[in-house]
Parts: C-alpha cells; structure tokens; sequence
C-alpha cells in the first residue's frame, strides 16, 4: 500500500467515525435504559464502504466518542468493544460468503449475526454492571436498535450504490462491482 492510499483510508475511516459519532449522538431516541439511535446503520455503511477491520475501528471509536460527550462514561468501553465486534462479524461473514450466500441475502445475514453479537456483548455488560434484571430488560431495546438500522443502512447503502458513490463501497450488495460483491 503506497503512501497516498494510506492516507485515504486513514481519511475515510476518519469520516466514518465522524458519521457514526452523528449518527449515535444527534439523530437518538431516549429510552428507559438508555437511547437508541441510527449510529449502527451508519456502522453497517461503514462496513459496506469500508470493510470489517476499518469499519470496526470507525464503528467502535465513534460511538465510544458519543457515549463519551454525551456523558455515558460507564458505558465507552462496552459500546466500543460491542460496535468494533459487530462490525468484525459482519465483515468476516461477508468475506467467507457464510452458508454460500451472495449479495443482498448475504449482508441481511451477516448483519443480523453483527447485530446479534453486539446485543450479546451488551447484554454481558449489562449483566456485570446492573444485574440480571437490568441485562434482559435491554434485549428489547437493543434488538429494536438492530433492526432499525440494519434496515436503514439496507435503504441507504441500495440508494448510494445507484450514485457514482458505489466506486467506494469495498462491498457491494448487489453482487454486481465494487471492490468486492457480497
């Protein structure tokens, strides 16, 4: 990798962590336990655009940073290991094509299993930190987080790669260019 494309990724991943920080810190929801919040479809873009280990890195840091600013200190280091996770998984399904799968069928899989993971991370934080009763009360909230932006990235990742922006998606779902077809 030469230096000019060192600096792109450095510059897209950045972006990304801005868009997620947004997408989790403006655009929320409040909530009994908390708020819910578009940050993990703009996570899901990321891994789209990005791949699985720099989606990871913008996924995990910027809704970390938005815990951080918005005063959920306790909660930096559970939203940045559960975002990173679940981008990872998406990403790595999506690379070994799990269950042999292509295109708009592989990413709703893969990101329903990077949801899943991530509701199990927080569920196990949950656990440690407020008990049994508080860990299942969140399912609830933190499934319907993960739906809502699996189908908002499905919307807004279909729409950007019908524009010129689908040279930048590392994978596309459509199974027809990009870097990489899912």
């Amino acid at each position: 990798m030469n230096q000019s494309e060192k600096i792109r990724n450095l510059c897209e991943t950045a972006l990304f962590i801005a868009i997620v920080f947004l997408g989790v810190f403006i655009i929320k929801f409040p909530g009994p336990f908390g708020y819910a919040h578009i940050g993990d479809s703009m996570i899901f873009l990321a891994v789209l655009m990005l791949g699985g280990k720099r989606g990871a890195i913008a996924g995990g840091i910027g809704a970390a940073i938005a815990d951080l600013v918005a005063g959920y200190t306790i909660w930096i280091v559970p939203t940045l290991i559960c975002k990173a996770a679940m981008a990872l998984v998406i990403g790595a399904l999506i690379n070994k094509h799990v269950l042999g799968l292509k295109g708009r069928a592989l990413w709703v899989v893969s990101a329903l299993a990077g949801g899943f993971t991530q509701g199990i991370g927080y569920f196990i934080f949950w656990y440690l930190l407020f008990g049994k009763a508080a860990a299942f009360a969140a399912v609830s909230g933190l499934l319907f987080q993960a739906v809502v932006g699996i189908i908002i990235a499905f919307i807004v990742s279909e729409a950007l790669q019908k524009t010129s922006l689908r040279n930048h998606f590392i994978y596309t779902t459509d199974g027809k260019g990009g870097m990489q077809s899912c």
